[in-house]
């Protein structure tokens, strides 16, 4: 059988990206999230067109290849990849390149990333708060903060059940949430 040439190939993109995570991750695990959330987000026949694979990973940082058509599908799913083994994860595309050298001297190589988003400031101590949202208190300690946005995770009994349901460990609340609120 012969190999196609390079105008018959099917384009393919690589995605370098970093992972935040509260313990170590290994590559297997890794693999069997994305794949979970691939299946979970656009079934069987929507994984199989995005043509996945993990070149690289090491050190929280990796590489994967998708085809060209669907790279803002994959992002959509390393987007929704929230926990690996019950561990809290955040997946964060740095870049997409259109060859594995790229992709690595671009962004995985480079030791001060421009980054889009930046990250936010975990709080040393949990600061206690009891905010007031339409006669309801809500009490918890603010555990992330990032210019006007905060993470809250909830102390109160009846909502933390609501938040095990929905595998959510905290709250998010901008300062639209708190106008005209009371905070203490």
């Amino acid at each position: 059988m012969k190999i196609l040439p390079p105008t018959l190939r099917e384009s393919n993109r690589y995605i370098a990206f970093t992972i935040r995570s509260e313990e170590q991750i290994t590559r297997r695990d890794l693999i069997n999230e994305i794949h979970y959330s691939t299946t979970a987000l656009l079934g069987d026949v929507g994984s199989c067109e995005l043509g996945l694979r993990l070149f690289s990973f090491e050190d929280l940082k990796g590489i994967i290849r998708c085809a060209a058509d669907t790279t803002w599908k994959t992002r959509a799913v390393l987007a929704s990849v929230s926990s690996i083994k019950g561990t809290r994860t955040r997946i964060k595309v740095l870049g997409i390149s259109g060859t594995v050298r790229g992709a690595t001297e671009k962004y995985l190589l480079t030791e001060s990333i421009i980054e889009a988003e930046p990250e936010r400031k975990i709080t040393q101590e949990s600061i206690e708060c009891t905010i007031a949202i339409n006669a309801i208190n809500i009490h918890g300690s603010i555990i992330n903060y990032y210019n006007n946005k905060i993470d809250l995770m909830l102390k109160d009994r009846q909502y933390t059940e609501i938040l095990d349901r929905s595998n959510t460990g905290y709250i998010g609340i901008t300062v639209f949430d708190l106008k005209d609120k009371e905070i203490d």
